[in-house]
């Protein structure tokens, strides 16, 4: 079963976006492709929100360094 179902489009992607160039882990792409459907960019987008907002409660600060992909 997958847990995200993404449907449609970005809207008003020239206003409210910005085509950047990033370097995603491929175990958060996989984790995307196993647990979700439809528009992927909508996906990662909302994975993106979802994290903001959890820093945003955190009342430490996170410090990360160095990060190597978890197999």
């Amino acid at each position: 079963m997958k847990k995200i179902l993404a449907i449609g489009r970005l809207v008003d992607r020239k206003e409210s976006t910005t085509q950047n160039s990033v370097h995603i882990d491929k175990n958060i792409l996989k984790w995307i492709e196993e647990n979700s459907s439809g528009n992927k960019q909508l996906v990662f987008n909302y994975l993106m929100q979802k994290g903001i907002e959890s820093v945003d409660k955190m009342e430490e600060t996170a410090i990360v360094e160095g990060l190597k992909s978890q197999t």
